[in-house]
């Protein structure tokens, strides 16, 4: 097989797998389920019901449902009906869903797929209709299928009670506070994820590899998962076959980074340079070892949880919705994960790892907050920046020395837009904590600077002014 037939294959084959893993492998297994039930009924009904049989067990039961006649007929209504409620319900919550995304961005969607109970109810209500199908199909003179026909009746009524569940879970699930929740839960299991793959890895390389040779991506995507274990072997084979002592790695994009064809991807340190047919050979294997996703997943890429909140936040905060309450939330949600992430014991690393990667989410989330800040002047939006400058204030207070650096610049940051907005109260709150927490770890220049914003726009309380005459210039 040729080359681009291979990487078609496995591209393909990445796309059922992530389906599976994503949304899929749920629902089909109940669906599997159903139908081993659906022939573990028709072997029962065959061996105790047997058309015909003068004493079956269970007289009432076969007494009730009647003849075959009675059972396909009594079938075929219960099969059309739960077909038509199937679809019925499931395209009224795709609806809502829709609305839902089409307020707070549509990863919303990421957010109602991977829950497992809206998987479950998928797959029952697919597994179902089928099973009941199958039923009707093997109904006839000579099978009478009373025991599946009582299942049937059974699970349809459950069905029918979970619709009033599956409506109500979908509604609850559409609600700000939950989608943020999910993501807030989803981002910090992908950073536990994340670590492991940081602790398998190094963050420097080893003394004395000044050769270099960049290896360059031959695809469109994002980088996904990275296989350790192939990479390892197969530098381990260059470096017998040619001779060149140890050879490392440096992944010069993180997990979820964007990537365009000719993208520089990897580097290859070694002692001297290596030969170029010894490159060519162990090139693509290397990058193959680097999975090109079409796009983000919350699977072991925390940074695209913090892009999810960041935009649902600026969707929110911005004009385009004008609703600041799930700004807030994402704040909020933002805030809590880089206070786990600063005081979480350092991700460990191997000295011995063939690979280095280097990865910062803390910092993604913190320049997140900072984006939040710079929008909501453009909304006007005084909740949300009092939210953030709460945070900052949180966060400065108890932040290690080498983060501060970093939290200043961000206070700093909202300090420019400032002028847009009014000094309510809460604003005020939120400034002048800020302005506290950075007088109390030192950060006198910065704390100066919040205190004569926050003088500069008190000046214009009391006052009629645009936003173009609210502070004065100069």
């Amino acid at each position: 097989m040729s080359n681009p037939a291979s990487a078609a294959v496995r591209a393909a084959l990445r796309g059922v797998r992530r389906a599976l893993r994503e949304f899929l492998g749920v629902p089909l297994a109940v669906v599997a389920g159903f139908v081993a039930l659906g022939a573990a009924a028709y072997a029962v009904d065959a061996a105790y019901f047997p058309v015909g049989a003068p004493d079956p067990p269970l007289p009432w039961l076969a007494h009730t449902l009647g003849d075959s006649g009675a059972i396909a007929s009594l079938l075929g209504t219960v099969a059309t009906g739960m077909i038509t409620v199937t679809s019925i319900t499931f395209s009224l919550l795709l609806i809502a869903v829709q609305q839902s995304a089409s307020t707070l961005t549509n990863h919303v969607f990421d957010q109602f797929i991977r829950r497992w109970s809206n998987k479950f109810n998928f797959g029952f209500f697919v597994g179902l209709s089928i099973y009941l199908l199958i039923t009707l199909a093997t109904t006839g003179q000579t099978h009478r299928p009373v025991l599946g026909t009582a299942l049937a009746l059974l699970l349809s009524g459950v069905a029918l009670c979970m619709v009033v569940i599956l409506i109500y879970a979908t509604i609850d699930q559409m609600r700000p506070y939950t989608i943020v929740r999910a993501i807030h839960a989803h981002t910090a299991a992908a950073h536990r994820a994340h670590r492991a793959l940081l602790a398998r890895t190094k963050r420097r390389p080893g003394p004395g590899l000044g050769g270099r040779t960049v290896l360059r991506a031959g695809g469109f995507g994002v980088v996904g998962r990275i296989d350790l274990d192939r990479i390892a072997r197969v530098l381990e084979a260059a470096a017998r076959e040619g001779g060149t002592g140890r050879i490392e790695v440096e992944v010069l994009r993180t997990v979820g980074a964007r990537l365009a064809y000719r993208d520089p991807l990897l580097r290859l340190l070694s002692a001297r340079p290596l030969p170029a047919d010894l490159c060519d050979r162990i090139g693509p294997d290397l990058l193959d070892a680097v999975a090109l996703e079409p796009r983000r997943t919350l699977d072991d890429d925390p940074g695209y949880g913090i892009q999810q909140l960041f935009a649902i936040g600026w969707t929110t905060t911005s004009t385009a919705k004008q609703n600041p309450q799930p700004g807030i939330l994402a704040c909020h949600a933002l805030r809590d994960l880089i206070a786990r992430w600063i005081h979480a014991e350092p991700p460990g690393e191997d000295p011995a790892a063939p690979v280095i990667y280097a990865d910062d989410p803390v910092r993604e989330a913190i320049e997140a907050l900072e984006s939040l800040a710079v929008v909501t002047s453009e909304g006007m939006q005084d909740r949300v920046l009092a939210e953030i400058a709460q945070s900052l204030a949180g966060l400065i207070a108890d932040a290690p020395a080498p983060l501060l650096p970093t939290l200043e610049r961000v206070a700093l940051t909202a300090l420019s837009g400032l002028g847009d907005h009014v000094l309510t109260g809460a604003l005020e709150a939120g400034l002048r904590a800020a302005e506290a927490a950075l007088r109390e770890r030192g950060r006198t220049q910065a704390a100066d600077a919040v205190r004569e914003a926050i003088a500069d726009l008190a000046r214009s309380v009391g006052r009629l002014n645009s936003r173009s005459t609210r502070v004065p210039g100069g």
